[in-house]
């Protein structure tokens, strides 16, 4: 063959070749300028006639990382936490749910679900830190924690104490339905996987969108107490998750007029007269049979709608720790709260007392 046109069919090869290497990065790097991905091409010679080109991905690591928790604190985020310690029940369904079992490797004592965590804990792969109350400072210290998730209201006082051991503490704390959705942001954040976190509240939120729905057409909403303890009897006003989830419920919450978390009197639930009570008071030791005779033999309630129309209900197991733990599980007790209120919307039948098994009165969407 011609030695000239060898060459000119050498270079339109070349040219070729630089073309396509063009098309690929050009291609790759476009999407790099939102993502902040950076992609890197590597050429590698297979023969003496054939190119291959692998692109390889580099992710730029977020760390280190400042963050404020909901103490209000800026807290330094070194490099990516291997090694977690949940100090509350809510902290650790967040991390469950959003995959990072894994990592955890000791949990407060009252930490039962999902089941797994359970089953770590008993066969001591997750450590047992003490009550939620009562943690154990050395305990968590052997652990050599990356990070340490704690309840601001619970376990604010130790933060110090734990950050003088030389620990990376964050404080979590949940008052409302939009603080839960934060909390699972900012844990997703941390832990570089904020993609997983945003799903995880895009799907409570769809959870709630479809309950909704369903109670687009209701006449009047029922009127509802909540009762958390029976002597004294505690119960939620305004400001709190709860009572978001009785609004989105489609409930109307009697004790609005009061904020926060508080003690009632039988006389306050006489007069307001409501149409539904629910009860989450199993904490008192006593069997579920027995609080619901308690709550009707308590002077004058026995002339209350709840108790006169049988819609007083009793949560208890899992059932109970949907309502009571700010977590991922609030859209489950959103619709199961909405199905004791309004059974023959959603065609449910609902016993007055539910536990572990709560989930089968769920709808199949969630």
């Amino acid at each position: 063959m011609n030695k000239s046109l060898i060459v000119i069919l050498l270079a339109l090869l070349l040219i070729s070749a630089g073309f396509n290497i063009y098309l690929v990065t050009s291609s790759l790097l476009e999407p790099a300028k939102k993502t902040g991905v950076v992609y890197s091409t590597i050429e590698k010679t297979v023969t003496t006639t054939t190119t291959q080109l692998e692109i390889v991905r580099e992710i730029e690591s977020p760390y280190p990382m400042k963050i404020v928790d909901f103490m209000k604190r800026e807290v330094l985020i070194k490099s990516q936490p291997n090694r977690i310690v949940s100090c509350s029940p809510s902290n650790t369904e967040i991390l469950a749910a959003l995959n990072l079992t894994r990592y955890i490797v000791g949990v407060d004592e009252y930490s039962d679900y999902p089941l797994e965590v359970k089953r770590l804990r008993e066969k001591g792969v997750i450590e047992n830190i003490g009550g939620v109350i009562t943690l154990n400072v050395e305990k968590i210290l052997e652990l050599k924690p990356d990070i340490v998730f704690v309840s601001a209201s619970l376990q604010g006082n130790l933060v110090p104490i734990l950050e003088e051991k030389g620990l990376t503490i964050v404080a979590l704390d949940a008052n409302t339905i939009l603080d839960v959705y934060r909390e699972i942001l900012l844990v997703g954040k941390i832990m570089n996987i904020e993609d997983k976190a945003l799903q995880l509240v895009n799907n409570i939120r769809e959870k709630i969108d479809y309950v909704q729905s369903k109670l687009t057409y209701i006449q009047s909403k029922k009127s509802v107490i909540y009762i958390g303890w029976l002597e004294p009897i505690w119960t939620t006003g305004s400001n709190t998750f709860l009572n978001d989830i009785i609004g989105l419920a489609g409930g109307y919450n009697l004790l609005l007029d009061s904020s926060g978390w508080f003690m009632t009197n039988p006389e306050t639930i006489v007069t307001r007269n409501p149409e539904v009570i629910f009860i989450t008071a199993m904490s008192i030791g006593m069997e579920s049979r027995e609080i619901i005779e308690k709550i009707k033999n308590i002077p004058g309630l026995d002339s209350v709608d709840a108790v006169q129309n049988n819609r007083t209900y009793l949560l208890y197991g899992q059932a109970e720790n949907i309502f009571i733990r700010p977590g991922p599980r609030i859209g489950e007790a959103v619709e199961l709260l909405a199905k004791i209120l309004y059974p023959e919307i959603f065609g449910a039948e609902i016993p007055t007392t539910i536990g572990d098994e709560y989930t089968k009165y769920l709808s199949t969407y969630s």
